[in-house]
């Protein structure tokens, strides 16, 4: 199988910068961003030993609109645009983005430093759609209290759920990134109850267990995300990160996976509501205000492209 970008398998990092991107129309805008996103992964292993920072990784990943003009006809089997979901007041919408930036490290200095030179080298070849910069909180805790990411694959499963090998043998190497910022209301999730708190995120906030089936709720965030599906969890690897200000503040959601169906299935379960009404209750207290698509290729593929 071909090589994955460093940052789709690599451990969780303290520090994320997150960068997209629109490409513009002019003539020789497509081939500066082709050579300008061809030479990350190089510029990241320079960059890491110049900077002395080991765990800097990187990934970019490309949007299917912009698909064929960077990378030509041939595509990856399931990258389509990110498609918006709207029920009631849950709403998950979609953003027009062409390029997705994903660098992170135990140091945001580093990170600063090689989007800097990225963005340089794509000069005004792009339009900035939105940077944000996470960074780990509280032990690996979302904003909310919670631990974040309990679920995720560790070790050698990490590539077995995020890299595409034999499903789509051209595109091996690969990943599908499906990107959403969401926005909290901490003002209103602090207003409740610990017990309250608990059963919408069916975990226990202090020890991060599980809630026993018969506490926790149909609309529980982990009801609603854990799916089974001929009696395997759906998987998906995920690289979020708190971000914001005291004023915005959320959580950056990033997954990587050989297939965008599994995010798409557990987006699809927190918004849509059932038959009998249910839906993932946490989002009465958070909202994702962003969301695209992307594939990120091989680290051949991508250097292939300058």
């Amino acid at each position: 199988m071909s090589t994955p970008q460093t940052g789709v398998c690599a451990e969780g990092s303290d520090f994320g910068l997150f960068i997209t991107l629109s490409v513009n129309n002019g003539p020789e805008d497509a081939a500066r961003v082709r050579k300008s996103i061809a030479a990350l992964p190089k510029l990241t292993t320079q960059f890491a030993a110049d900077l002395q920072a080991p765990l800097l990784v990187s990934s970019a990943g490309i949007g299917a609109v912009i698909w064929d003009t960077l990378c030509g006809p041939d595509r990856p089997a399931e990258l389509v645009p990110f498609q918006a979901l709207v029920d009631g007041h849950r709403h998950a919408p979609a953003t027009d983005a062409d390029v997705f930036l994903h660098i992170r490290s135990d140091r945001h200095d580093v990170n600063f430093a090689l989007a800097r030179e990225i963005r340089r080298r794509l000069g005004d070849a792009v339009r900035l759609v939105e940077e944000i910069h996470g960074f780990k909180y509280l032990k690996g805790r979302d904003l909310s209290g919670f631990v974040d990411g309990t679920e995720n694959p560790q070790g050698a499963e990490r590539a077995e759920v995020a890299v595409v090998a034999s499903e789509d043998p051209a595109f091996s190497g690969g990943s599908y990134v499906n990107i959403q910022r969401y926005v909290h209301n901490l003002r209103h999730w602090e207003g409740l109850g610990l017990d309250e708190q608990e059963r919408i995120i069916g975990r226990t906030k202090a020890d991060d267990i599980e809630l026993d089936d018969e506490i926790k709720p149909a609309t529980a965030h982990i009801a609603r995300v854990v799916i089974e599906d001929d009696g395997q969890e759906l998987e998906i690897l995920r690289h979020s990160l708190p971000y914001g200000t005291t004023d915005e503040h959320g959580l950056y959601f990033v997954s990587y996976g050989k297939s965008p169906a599994p995010f798409r299935r557990m987006l699809e379960r927190m918004v849509m509501s059932d038959a009998d009404g249910t839906y993932d209750h946490l989002l009465d207290f958070t909202r994702p205000v962003t969301g695209a698509m992307f594939f990120a290729p091989s680290q051949g593929f991508l250097e292939g492209l300058a």
